[in-house]
């Protein structure tokens, strides 16, 4: 990787790396009482309805997040006409959106709790979906300190206000009401600091319009089956299984979602590095890839080890087992998934950068009828053979998964791993399954979890030290990246290690 690919990627990772570290805190300061104080039932309604608003949300933002920040990256100058009618767009996007899903909600005979709660994360998806538009601007400009600024601010808020309201005997409809504050907060934040990009923004036009409509529709319907094929778990689940499963579910899901963060920040500071160097250096942009795939595997590994050695007391803390002691089997499940995960973030990022939009829309469909199908099979067996359809549901997830990660290691640009190294990533595993030894032997000693995986990570990098499993040339540029001169340094550190 050049020095400019180094600095931007490695900059702001950083930015949302430290924002992430704040809104993590938050997060786990909710999760630790939300469910606690809902119970398994009421929880189970409110993952329910954030599952369902997760999809209408698919529709409002209408591929936006790619589209508008692949955009931008390459011409900085659309970004005003961008901004303003992908406003508009949102706008109509977000009213056919509400009014369905509320439709939705009285077609499947919700109770009246569920569909107030549907109905209010519904409308905050008005302010949220804009939101994320000024979100992809700030992307494609590579400078997403302000984002993050905004988003620090709606997860503490979130959680402040959340966990006084649990104490004070709140229901999952008030905590429902305060998540839609915070995403307004988070809104206002980005509207405050876009004009340090875009000073004026210029009034909407029908025909750009039309055409955001007309471009978005690839990234639409590929995001559209992603989320499907994400979400629809929790509704089968709300049909096909008591309402307690759903939240053993969903507990388990939150953690699961929590620790995508890593991928998302990074893929995202990743994503308009490559869409600038497809059509012009696509040398640069298939070593970005081979990289970053290294980088995450590594970086995933040693959390999927420690998430499933520490699924019980991880459930313990958070929730407690005693109401959510089926969750720790879900947890365990959603860890050995996990590294799927990772990677598919990066190789989507590089599918969508080179202008194979079309091609991955065919493959998120398939996977949009595979998943359905897969949970229509497993949620009634695993909820007659072993009391928990979630079971079902996770495994499910992950079929799904892997064949995703099939798919796109097919589509992904033929050249990206025309030079990898696969011994890197059968390195990363043989350092795993060190770490994993490690934490077994620690257990029978009864050593506490939290230094145990501490030990076990140490064991982790030793292992990758001895192995070579990450080579040092790697770290000299992203260390020479920013140094006070790193300028001439990335430069010979790059040469060095692809002359």
């Amino acid at each position: 990787m050049s020095h400019e690919v180094v600095r931007s990627i490695t900059k702001n990772t950083s930015v949302m790396m430290v924002s992430q570290v704040i809104t993590w805190i938050s997060s786990f300061v909710l999760m630790l009482v939300l469910p606690r104080y809902l119970g398994t039932e009421d929880y189970g309604r409110l993952y329910l309805a954030m599952s369902l608003s997760m999809i209408s949300q698919a529709v409002i933002e209408f591929g936006g997040p790619f589209l508008v920040a692949k955009e931008i990256a390459r011409g900085p100058e659309k970004a005003a006409m961008m901004l303003s009618n992908s406003l508009v767009l949102r706008a109509v996007l977000w009213l056919i959106s509400t009014i369905s899903i509320v439709a939705i909600s009285f077609a499947l005979g919700y109770t009246t709790e569920v569909k107030y709660l549907i109905f209010i994360l519904g409308v905050s998806k008005l302010w949220e979906g804009s939101g994320r538009v000024i979100t992809s601007c700030f992307q494609g400009f590579e400078m997403m300190q302000y984002p993050s600024m905004g988003a620090i601010i709606e997860r503490v808020f979130v959680a402040a206000l959340g966990v006084f309201a649990l104490f004070s005997g709140a229901h999952a409809i008030l905590i429902a009401i305060i998540m839609a504050v915070s995403t307004f907060l988070n809104f206002g934040v980005q509207t405050i600091f876009v004009r340090k990009i875009i000073p004026r923004i210029p009034h909407y036009e029908w025909k750009q319009v039309r055409y955001l409509l007309k471009a978005g529709v690839p990234y639409f319907l590929w995001s559209m089956c992603a989320i499907i094929y994400y979400r629809i778990d929790a509704v089968m689940l709300s049909i096909m299984a008591p309402e307690r499963v759903v939240g053993w579910y969903g507990a388990a899901y939150r953690v699961f979602d929590i620790l995508m963060f890593l991928p998302s920040i990074y893929s995202t500071a990743l994503f308009p590095v490559l869409s600038k160097s497809w059509g012009k250096n696509n040398r640069m942009l298939a070593l970005t890839t081979q990289k970053s795939v290294d980088y995450i595997l590594l970086a995933g590994i040693p959390v999927s080890v420690v998430i499933f050695a520490f699924s019980s007391q991880i459930v313990r803390i958070l929730f407690g087992l005693k109401d959510y002691g089926p969750s720790v089997i879900l947890l365990q499940i959603f860890a050995i998934g996990l590294l799927l995960v990772y990677i598919d973030f990066i190789l989507v990022s590089a599918i969508i950068a080179s202008e194979k939009t079309r091609q991955w829309t065919i493959a998120a469909f398939l996977a949009m009828l595979l998943n359905p199908v897969l949970n229509y099979l497993l949620i009634p067996y695993t909820e007659q053979h072993m009391g928990n359809g979630g079971i079902g549901s996770a495994l499910a997830t992950h079929i799904t998964e892997f064949a995703v990660m099939c798919m796109a290691l097919y589509l992904v640009p033929r050249e990206v791993f025309e030079n990898s190294k696969v011994g890197i990533q059968v390195k990363g595993l043989a350092a795993g399954v060190l770490m994993m030894a490690a934490l077994y032997f620690l257990n029978l000693g009864n050593i506490n979890f939290i230094l145990a995986a501490a030990i076990g990570f140490a064991v982790y990098l030793l292992g990758l030290f001895l192995l070579k499993g990450f080579p040092m040339a790697d770290f000299a540029i992203l260390k020479e990246a920013w140094s006070k001169d790193r300028g001439n340094k990335a430069v010979a550190a790059e040469e060095r290690v692809n002359p």
